[in-house]
């Protein structure tokens, strides 16, 4: 095979930058996507970790009004 033959049957060192250029601006876009992600749900387990224990200071406060309330009835 003729190296004209061979040359037209490969693409061109412009097709596989454009390519690679592509990969790299996606590649880019999904670490930011993951980045955003991963905040999110930090912030997510920040607020139920704050609603647990807002949650369990609720229950406590209720057990001791509940101690409280049966106290006065003695």
């Amino acid at each position: 095979m003729s190296q004209e033959a061979l040359d037209a049957s490969f693409p061109s060192a412009r097709y596989f930058q454009v390519h690679f250029e592509y990969l790299h601006e996606t590649i880019n876009d999904l670490k930011q996507q993951v980045n955003q992600a991963n905040q999110q749900i930090t912030e997510l387990r920040q607020q139920l970790h704050a609603g647990a224990l807002g949650d369990i200071g609720a229950a406590n406060y209720v057990v001791d009004s509940q101690s409280v309330s049966n106290l006065r009835q003695s």
